[in-house]
């Protein structure tokens, strides 16, 4: 058996899934979970080939043979990269796709109907995703302003667009938005309520994944960062 060989086969085969899949997602060649799936699959089989590499390369007597082994564990490094960050990113996340800053009324979306799918998410509050929330992101609260409706509204939307958010909807106290994920371009809506209070107003937010069960917290960054510029 040339482990060698094997090995640097199955470095090249992770990277292939690696890219395959997340332009068969992005591209819309197949559903997401395949593409999950073979991500998965480019993780572990990287692995494989660089425990082999760290682990067999000073034992290989032949000069080819180290050679391919060396190349096996280069290869292999952005699908154990991405694989390993996208498991840190989401370690000790809860299995929700929803977050808002107001567990009691959160905004609701109104174009975003009509930009999803029907297998897509659904928009329906949720209060078992309120009470995963609550317990995971205590810190993720409305944002009082000094500023009126009109300016409130402004700023929100200049800070939207800041953070790359693409804004396809917006009217008096609300805006909505998508903003799509760096490797897969998984798609997430974004929606911005601001009320008039005798104070000034209160922004609020919501951010919802289109697919997924849960969303390796990236929603809840997404909120978190909102509410730091717009406090800044």
């Amino acid at each position: 058996m040339n482990i060698p060989s094997i090995s640097y086969k199955v470095a090249i085969c992770s990277l292939v899934l690696l890219i395959l899949g997340a332009a068969g997602v992005r591209f819309h060649w197949f559903h997401f979970q395949i593409g999950l799936l073979m991500f998965s699959l480019a993780g572990m089989l990287s692995f494989s080939s660089i425990f082999a590499a760290a682990l067999l390369t000073r034992r290989t007597a032949s000069a080819a043979g180290r050679r391919q082994l060396s190349l096996a564990s280069i290869i292999a490094l952005p699908a154990i990269i991405f694989f390993s960050l996208s498991l840190f990113s989401g370690a000790g996340t809860p299995l929700i796709h929803d977050i808002t800053t107001s567990t009691q009324n959160p905004p609701q979306f109104i174009m975003a109907l009509e930009q999803r799918e029907p297998s897509d998410n659904s928009l329906e509050d949720s209060p078992e995703n309120h009470a995963l929330q609550q317990q995971a992101y205590p810190n993720i609260h409305s944002i009082p302003s000094v500023y009126t409706q009109e300016k409130a509204q402004a700023k929100a939307i200049r800070i939207a667009e800041q953070l790359g958010w693409t804004i396809y909807y917006q009217e008096q106290g609300h805006i909505e938005a998508s903003v799509k994920s760096f490797w897969f371009g998984f798609t997430d809506d974004i929606v911005i309520r601001i009320t008039q209070t005798p104070s000034g107003s209160i922004i609020d937010l919501r951010s919802a994944s289109r697919v997924g069960k849960g969303d390796l917290g990236e929603n809840a960054k997404r909120v978190k960062l909102f509410i730091e510029e717009y406090l800044h």
